[in-house]
């Protein structure tokens, strides 16, 4: 905004912008734990978890969490680390972002979390190997802020209304994941009151995938604080365009005054 401020003609800029997110996976007590380990792991950590369609906070059904959690782990730590010539899947960060890391972390361990997988939260230099923190509540900076890095909070759940709350207040509202074998059809199904909350506070909602940016073809957009404009391909070019219509009394006249003009070739 101080950029569109600064302009000495701030009413004809065209503004489409993704803006911070703090997308929400759900895994839900029926859900395919394998998948549900595979999806979370590449959302949270693909890019070392820089980017705004990075998933940012796991919410886990209490009845499952232990069996998800040494999953995750054991997967986490399979992850390679090093400079980003090679094949590493963890490389590093800008130094202010792995102070950032450290804070986060530091703030959710001594609120009660604890770094759950082996070698989470090594720093060294400007490499922070990513760190899963459990359990996160809502005292914790970790459990709203936007980390945009290899920090993977998780928080157990016991009631669908818990993540249902967390997303109607959430400031933000770019993507969400779930993550069950339900369908939203079977009677008294929590999928079907939960996909109608991701639809109104997100606006793409992955079913057992993670949040991700698809074709350009498709809609990119956000709710809340999270974006300015739907981004796509037909969505980006009807905005930056500007209309102009010929009018007058008698259609035939404007034909023949317009024929042969580039600009007019449609009339």
């Amino acid at each position: 905004m101080d950029l569109v401020k600064a302009h000495p003609q701030p009413h004809r800029l065209k503004n489409l912008l993704s803006l911070d997110a703090k997308n929400l996976a759900i895994v839900m007590p029926d859900a395919d734990l394998d998948v549900a380990v595979k999806e979370c792991m590449a959302g949270s950590t693909s890019y070392n978890g820089q980017r705004c369609t990075a998933i940012k906070l796991i919410m886990v059904h209490k009845s499952i969490a232990q069996k998800f959690n040494e999953k995750f782990c054991a997967a986490i730590s399979g992850l390679s680390a090093g400079l980003p010539f090679g094949k590493c899947n963890i490389t590093p960060l800008a130094s202010s972002s792995t102070e950032y890391m450290k804070t986060l972390t530091d703030d959710a361990t001594s609120k009660g979390a604890k770094v759950i997988n082996e070698g989470g939260a090594h720093l060294d230099r400007s490499l922070f190997f990513p760190a899963v923190v459990y359990p996160v509540t809502h005292e914790m900076e970790l459990w709203q802020a936007e980390q945009f890095g290899p920090v993977i909070p998780i928080a157990p759940y016991e009631s669908i209304d818990e993540p249902i709350a967390w997303l109607e207040k959430m400031h933000f509202g770019q993507q969400s994941a779930i993550f069950t074998s339900q369908e939203a059809t079977q009677p008294d199904a929590d999928l079907a009151e939960l996909l109608d909350v991701c639809a109104l506070s997100t606006c793409r909602v992955n079913l057992n995938a993670q949040c991700q940016r698809g074709p350009d073809v498709y809609p990119f957009a956000g709710r809340r604080s999270s974006a300015m404009g739907t981004i796509s391909v037909e969505e980006v070019l009807r905005a930056v365009s500007v209309e102009t219509m010929v009018a007058g009394k008698k259609p035939e006249v404007i034909r023949r005054a317009c024929q042969g003009s580039t600009v007019f070739a449609n009339i």
